[in-house]
């Protein structure tokens, strides 16, 4: 289905009227690149955010966010800084003010959205890491195998346990003396933010005592 041209000359004459088609010649058409530029790219950050979250969860992986971006200078907050800096100095040069004015106050505007997005963040993933997943939780929850794992507490496998808000892939270790394939039955035995224990369920009914193996340090 081809659009109508005639929309595209109405779109095309409504940027013209509002001054944001850009002119290199010009110092209000290069902020008004940079508008462009930012904002084009924050809106692809934000749909890619949020159809990453429909497919993977921080706590799928054991924890941290799903690209990482996590700190002061991110993409999100380098880019918020770039979208503060073009609106900003785009305004004041559109309302007259000389191009240091602009500058200025470009400079300003982008700082302002820096640190508001670095709050931002810190504040979503100092609520995920309060209260979204209680890991202490996940003891004597059951699932299955994953990834192989190894015997005698060798590290390289993963499991996925069925929490009631999530299902939740993580790395796992087990004692036993033989590898534990994929599908198998587990139940986890101890439980920290990067890495559980887990022992296989056809072993729970055994009549010999459960012995305790602690989570590894680091």
């Amino acid at each position: 289905m081809e659009m109508d041209p005639s929309i595209w000359l109405s779109f095309l004459r409504l940027l013209k009227s509002v001054d944001l088609l850009p002119n290199f010649h010009s110092a209000e058409g290069i902020f008004c690149l940079l508008v462009w530029v930012s904002t084009l790219l924050m809106l692809g950050i934000f749909a890619m955010s949020m159809i990453g979250g429909l497919f993977e969860s921080a706590e799928a992986t054991g924890g941290g966010d799903v690209d990482g971006d996590t700190g002061s200078f991110s993409v999100r907050t380098v880019l918020g800084f770039a979208l503060g800096f073009s609106w900003g100095g785009f305004i004041a040069i559109q309302s007259g003010a000389n191009l240091t004015v602009s500058l200025a106050a470009g400079v300003g505007a982008g700082l302002l959205a820096f640190y508001l997005i670095a709050a931002m963040i810190r504040f979503i993933f100092s609520l995920r890491s309060d209260g979204t997943l209680n890991y202490a939780s996940l003891k004597g929850m059951t699932g299955t195998v994953y990834v192989t794992l190894p015997p005698h507490g060798e590290s390289g496998g993963q499991v996925q346990v069925s929490h009631p808000s999530q299902m939740i892939t993580m790395a796992a270790v087990q004692y036993g003396d033989k590898p534990l394939p994929p599908q198998t039955r587990i139940e986890v035995t101890e439980a920290s933010t990067s890495l559980l224990v887990v022992r296989p369920l056809d072993t729970l009914h055994d009549a010999s005592p459960r012995t305790t193996h602690h989570i590894p340090a680091g």
